[in-house]
Protein backbone atom coordinates (compact mmCIF):
# COMPACT_ATOMS: atom_id res chain seq x y z
CA UNK A 1 0.00 0.00 0.00
CA UNK A 2 1.20 3.76 -0.90
CA UNK A 3 -0.54 6.68 0.68
CA UNK A 4 0.61 10.49 0.87
CA UNK A 5 0.10 11.53 4.63
CA UNK A 6 0.47 15.04 4.02
CA UNK A 7 -1.03 15.26 7.63
CA UNK A 8 1.86 14.31 9.28
CA UNK A 9 3.66 16.77 7.57
CA UNK A 10 1.82 19.69 8.58
CA UNK A 11 1.77 18.34 11.76
CA UNK A 12 -2.22 17.64 12.07
CA UNK A 13 -0.64 14.12 13.15
CA UNK A 14 2.17 12.26 14.37
CA UNK A 15 3.62 9.69 13.16
CA UNK A 16 2.80 7.47 16.18
CA UNK A 17 -0.84 8.05 15.57
CA UNK A 18 -0.28 7.42 11.66
CA UNK A 19 0.98 4.21 13.06
CA UNK A 20 -1.91 3.17 15.46
CA UNK A 21 -4.20 3.87 12.30
CA UNK A 22 -2.15 1.90 10.32
CA UNK A 23 -1.63 -0.68 12.99
CA UNK A 24 -5.78 -0.88 13.06
CA UNK A 25 -6.08 -1.23 9.64
CA UNK A 26 -4.02 -3.95 9.33
CA UNK A 27 -5.64 -5.39 12.12
CA UNK A 28 -8.92 -5.27 10.02
CA UNK A 29 -7.79 -6.70 6.91
CA UNK A 30 -6.22 -9.90 8.59
CA UNK A 31 -9.60 -10.52 10.67
CA UNK A 32 -11.15 -10.56 6.92
CA UNK A 33 -9.16 -12.91 5.66
CA UNK A 34 -6.57 -10.12 4.02
CA UNK A 35 -3.25 -9.83 3.98
CA UNK A 36 -1.16 -6.25 3.41
CA UNK A 37 2.79 -7.17 3.44
CA UNK A 38 3.85 -3.12 3.48
CA UNK A 39 2.93 0.23 3.61
CA UNK A 40 4.87 2.90 2.66
CA UNK A 41 3.94 6.35 3.24
CA UNK A 42 4.91 9.96 2.42
CA UNK A 43 5.20 12.88 4.69
CA UNK A 44 6.16 15.42 2.65
CA UNK A 45 4.30 18.54 1.63
CA UNK A 46 6.81 19.27 -1.65
CA UNK A 47 4.71 17.81 -4.91
CA UNK A 48 8.66 17.68 -6.31
CA UNK A 49 9.23 14.99 -3.39
CA UNK A 50 10.42 11.83 -5.35
CA UNK A 51 8.49 9.53 -2.54
CA UNK A 52 5.09 11.78 -2.56
CA UNK A 53 2.29 10.71 -5.59
CA UNK A 54 2.28 10.82 -8.08
CA UNK A 55 5.71 10.51 -8.07
CA UNK A 56 7.27 6.75 -8.03
CA UNK A 57 9.63 6.64 -5.55
CA UNK A 58 7.14 4.58 -3.15
CA UNK A 59 6.72 1.49 -5.86
CA UNK A 60 10.77 1.86 -6.27
CA UNK A 61 10.86 1.57 -2.30
CA UNK A 62 8.50 -1.37 -2.88
CA UNK A 63 10.89 -3.01 -5.43
CA UNK A 64 13.63 -2.53 -3.09
CA UNK A 65 11.93 -4.54 -0.50
CA UNK A 66 10.02 -7.10 -3.06
CA UNK A 67 12.17 -8.10 -5.83
CA UNK A 68 10.12 -9.83 -7.27
CA UNK A 69 7.37 -7.07 -8.16
CA UNK A 70 6.77 -6.50 -11.65
CA UNK A 71 5.25 -2.86 -12.35
CA UNK A 72 3.98 -3.93 -15.72
CA UNK A 73 2.24 -7.09 -14.20
CA UNK A 74 0.82 -4.44 -11.01
CA UNK A 75 -2.39 -2.31 -10.41
CA UNK A 76 -2.81 0.45 -8.49
CA UNK A 77 -5.81 0.85 -7.85
CA UNK A 78 -7.22 4.43 -6.10
CA UNK A 79 -9.90 7.31 -5.55
CA UNK A 80 -7.31 10.41 -6.71
CA UNK A 81 -6.06 11.37 -10.13
CA UNK A 82 -2.47 11.56 -8.27
CA UNK A 83 -2.98 7.74 -7.61
CA UNK A 84 -3.36 6.93 -11.12
CA UNK A 85 -0.27 9.29 -12.31
CA UNK A 86 1.49 7.22 -9.86
CA UNK A 87 0.62 4.26 -11.22
CA UNK A 88 1.54 5.57 -14.95
CA UNK A 89 4.77 6.96 -13.52
CA UNK A 90 5.57 3.35 -12.36
CA UNK A 91 4.02 1.63 -15.29
CA UNK A 92 1.38 0.22 -13.76
CA UNK A 93 -2.42 -0.66 -14.79
CA UNK A 94 -4.57 1.96 -13.47
CA UNK A 95 -8.28 1.47 -11.53
CA UNK A 96 -9.88 4.51 -10.52
CA UNK A 97 -12.61 3.77 -7.76
CA UNK A 98 -14.48 6.82 -7.88
CA UNK A 99 -16.11 6.49 -4.48
CA UNK A 100 -14.82 10.12 -3.41
CA UNK A 101 -14.34 11.53 -6.52
CA UNK A 102 -17.22 11.03 -8.82
CA UNK A 103 -16.76 14.27 -10.84
CA UNK A 104 -13.09 12.71 -12.44
CA UNK A 105 -13.89 12.43 -15.91
CA UNK A 106 -13.55 9.34 -17.59
CA UNK A 107 -12.56 8.23 -20.33
CA UNK A 108 -9.21 9.80 -18.89
CA UNK A 109 -5.88 9.26 -20.43
CA UNK A 110 -4.25 8.35 -16.85
CA UNK A 111 -7.11 5.80 -15.82
CA UNK A 112 -7.59 2.33 -17.73
CA UNK A 113 -10.85 0.94 -15.90
CA UNK A 114 -13.04 3.30 -13.41
CA UNK A 115 -15.30 1.57 -10.63
CA UNK A 116 -18.03 2.96 -8.07
CA UNK A 117 -16.25 1.65 -5.40
CA UNK A 118 -13.92 -1.16 -4.44
CA UNK A 119 -16.29 -3.74 -3.78
CA UNK A 120 -17.58 -3.34 -7.07
CA UNK A 121 -13.77 -3.35 -8.40
CA UNK A 122 -13.32 -6.93 -5.99
CA UNK A 123 -16.47 -8.24 -8.01
CA UNK A 124 -15.28 -7.57 -10.95
CA UNK A 125 -11.97 -9.98 -9.99
CA UNK A 126 -13.36 -12.85 -8.89
CA UNK A 127 -13.20 -15.83 -10.89
CA UNK A 128 -16.02 -16.80 -13.07
CA UNK A 129 -17.08 -20.48 -12.39
CA UNK A 130 -18.15 -22.10 -15.81
CA UNK A 131 -20.56 -24.89 -15.20
CA UNK A 132 -20.12 -28.37 -16.57
CA UNK A 133 -22.10 -29.70 -19.19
Amino acid sequence: MVTNQRGVGKGLMSEADLSGIHDFMVTEIIKAGGRLDRIYYSTGLDNTCEERKPNPGMAHLAKKDFPAIGFSKSIMVGNKLSDMEFGRNAGMFTVFVSTTHPETPFPHPAIDLRFADLYAFAQACKPVQIPEK
